[in-house]
C-alpha cells in the first residue's frame, strides 16, 4: 500500500465574488426574461415552488426561469462560470443546478430574507452544494438590500457587502445568509442552487 498524502494542499475558503462575470447587456436579457412568467410570494423551504409564506422571515416577490431556448445561453453561461468557480474556490462534487430563481425586493414592505441556510436534510438523491446570487441592480438605485453571509463559523462578524450590477457571490449552502431589508428603491437578483449527490 503506497504512504499516504493529503489530497489537496490548500484550504478553500467555499466563498468567492465573480466581479462582473455577466455584462450590462446580458443583464438586460435578463431583465426581460421578466415579463414571461407570473411572480408569486417567496415562500421558506426546500424545493421549486414549495414551502411556507412566513413574511417575518422572508418578504420578496419570485418566479422561476425555466431552461428553455429563450433561456439557454444563460445556462450554458452561468454552467460554465461555475465550473470554473467550483475547481477554484470549492472542489465539490456537483452535477448540475436547478431552475434560476428570480427574486424581486421592494422597499415599499422593506422586504427582506432573514438569517437561513440553503442546504436541507432531507432524504433526496441530491443536495444543494454552492448558492449563487446573481446582482440585477446597481447599487446605486437602492438603499439597504446588504447581502450577509456566515463565513468560517464567524457569527460575530459576517461578510456583508453590496455587491455591483454583474457580480455573482458563491458560497457554500450550508453558510447562514440573510438579505437586509430593502429602505429604498427596488433589488433583483438571479438566485441558483448547484446540487450534487447527497452526503447526508
Amino acid at each position: 500500500m503506497p504512504y499516504p498524502v493529503q489530497r489537496y494542499a490548500r484550504v478553500l475558503n467555499r466563498f468567492c465574488v465573480a466581479t462582473k462575470a455577466f455584462t450590462k447587456d446580458e443583464i438586460e436579457k435578463i431583465l426581460d426574461l421578466e415579463d414571461l412568467q407570473k411572480f408569486q410570494k417567496g415562500a421558506v423551504g426546500a424545493g421549486t415552488g414549495k414551502g411556507q409564506v412566513n413574511k417575518k422571515t422572508r418578504d420578496s416577490e419570485v418566479m422561476w426561469i425555466m431552461h428553455d431556448q429563450t433561456s439557454d445561453w444563460l445556462y450554458q453561461k452561468f454552467s460554465s462560470l461555475v465550473s470554473a468557480v467550483n475547481y477554484d474556490h470549492f472542489m465539490y462534487d456537483v452535477d448540475g443546478f436547478e431552475n434560476f430563481q428570480y427574486t424581486v425586493y421592494k422597499s415599499k414592505d422593506k422586504q427582506h430574507y432573514d438569517w437561513h441556510v440553503d442546504a436541507s436534510n432531507l432524504s433526496t438523491p441530491f443536495e444543494r452544494k454552492i448558492s449563487a446570487t446573481i446582482v440585477l441592480t446597481d447599487p446605486s438605485k437602492y438603499e439597504g438590500g446588504e447581502f450577509e453571509c456566515v463565513l468560517n463559523g464567524r457569527v460575530d462578524e459576517p461578510f456583508l457587502a453590496k455587491p455591483e450590477l454583474g457580480d455573482v457571490i458563491f458560497f457554500d449552502s450550508k453558510m447562514p445568509h440573510r438579505v437586509r431589508p430593502v429602505t429604498s428603491g427596488i433589488r433583483k437578483s438571479l438566485v441558483a442552487w448547484v446540487m450534487g449527490k447527497n452526503t447526508w
